[in-house]
């Protein structure tokens, strides 16, 4: 029997280091890869945030469940700050056998911005700023993960918080059967 395969789901303001977080998933666990919301915006060459976002949000949609369904997990590396979209991403997964990991990147604001300012200014990414106002836009449209909790179908979904400044991790809320793999993640996530 093969291992389960599971969605990793990271959510959280610029800076907080989802990317960084995804890159050591990636490197700490067989057959999984990373769907960069930023990276397909490149591909399609999208330099500032669409009205809608259909197009993106579409391939991200079968990117996710194509590898998911070919038995390859998968780690979706965006801000994800609205209820209605985790949502669909739950959705997907549960369509596709998968349980989820909603991983929340965290650190202070005044770390966060400092990592923003650091960034490659060629980038013109306005979801992957060099401007700090982009996260102070963010942050007043920020929707709590635990809200997510409040609607029924999450009984696959686990919720977990690393903050990348003092490297630590808090289980939230743990479901069924995945108290294993979450184990996994915050080792590979706390090593040093």
């Amino acid at each position: 029997m093969s291992e389960k395969i599971y969605l990793i789901m990271l959510a959280g303001l610029p800076g907080t280091g989802k990317s960084t977080v995804a890159s050591k998933i990636v490197r700490g666990l067989n057959g999984y890869e990373v769907v960069s919301q930023n990276e397909i915006r490149r591909k399609f060459g999208i330099r500032r945030m669409p009205k809608t976002q259909e197009k993106t949000l579409r391939t991200i949609d079968r990117m996710t469940c194509d590898l998911l369904i070919s038995g390859k997990g998968v780690v979706f590396d965006s801000v994800n700050r609205f209820l209605f979209r985790r949502q669909q991403i739950y959705g997907i997964a549960a369509g596709c056998g998968a349980n989820v990991v909603t991983l929340e990147t965290v650190c202070s604001e005044r770390e966060a911005k400092r990592r923003i300012g650091m960034r490659n200014k060629s980038d013109r990414l306005l979801s992957d700023p060099y401007r700090t106002e982009v996260y102070d836009r963010l942050q007043g449209e920020w929707e709590p993960i635990i809200e997510d909790y409040k609607h029924p179908g999450e009984d696959h979904v686990s919720y977990v918080v690393y903050d990348s400044e003092k490297n630590t991790f808090k289980r939230i809320k743990i479901t069924k059967g995945m108290k294993g793999f979450l184990t996994r993640i915050e080792k590979i996530l706390l090593e040093k």
